[in-house]
């Protein structure tokens, strides 16, 4: 029996919905802590599902060998999918934060091009990378490897990508992982509420 294609499974459905509960949950834990952002919802929105599919895409891949119960699967493939933010974390810890070469939301002259280059290696390239090794690991196949490193890359897009900005602040290590955590829990609860009436 052929399987069904992926855009017409409940997996796509579920990481559409989780990815727009994670969204709610980071737009309301922003307002909260930091600023109301409610101006990108629709933009928002619509990377929230993009990035959702991609990460129901890799837990389609890594399913075989998750947990069998869903609950333990979905903690367990979110547990692989924060590590990748907590690497891009570290990448972009050790460096001098990018806080300081920003002065009234703009880039100071000449930082511009350092502080692109770290969204785009310590976060993007880090979490691709590290995820795609996650999933070769958890995975076994090449498959598994490619999409777990696009849902990573997803990840980090949206609620990931305060990562180099907060990094080595002090003062803002409570609201990075706040945003990242409220959004990862309410996409995962959301996700295996729906995913469940699968299996």
């Amino acid at each position: 029996m052929a399987s069904k294609p992926f855009l017409t499974s409940r997996y796509a459905m579920a990481g559409a919905l989780a990815g727009l509960a994670g969204f709610l949950a980071f737009l309301l834990i922003h307002q909260v802590l930091i600023v109301p952002i409610w101006f990108i919802a629709p933009f928002g929105a619509v990377v929230a599902v993009l990035a959702g599919l991609l990460v129901a895409w890799a837990f389609e891949a890594l399913r075989p060998r998750l947990p069998r119960n869903i609950w333990l699967a979905v903690l367990a493939f979110t547990a692989l999918l924060t590590l990748t933010q907590v690497a891009a974390y570290f990448a972009s810890s050790v460096q001098e934060p990018i806080a300081n070469m920003v002065f009234r939301n703009q880039a100071l002259p000449g930082k511009l091009g350092t502080i692109l280059a770290r969204f785009a290696i310590d976060l993007f390239l880090t979490s691709a990378i590290v995820g795609g090794l996650l999933g070769l690991l958890v995975g076994r196949s090449k498959q598994a490897a490619g999409r777990m490193a696009l849902a990573a890359l997803g990840f980090a897009i949206g609620p990931g990508h305060n990562t180099p900005f907060f990094a080595g602040v002090a003062s803002s290590q409570g609201t990075l992982w706040a945003l990242i955590s409220g959004a990862i829990v309410a996409a995962g609860v959301v996700f295996a509420v729906v995913v469940n009436t699968i299996e």
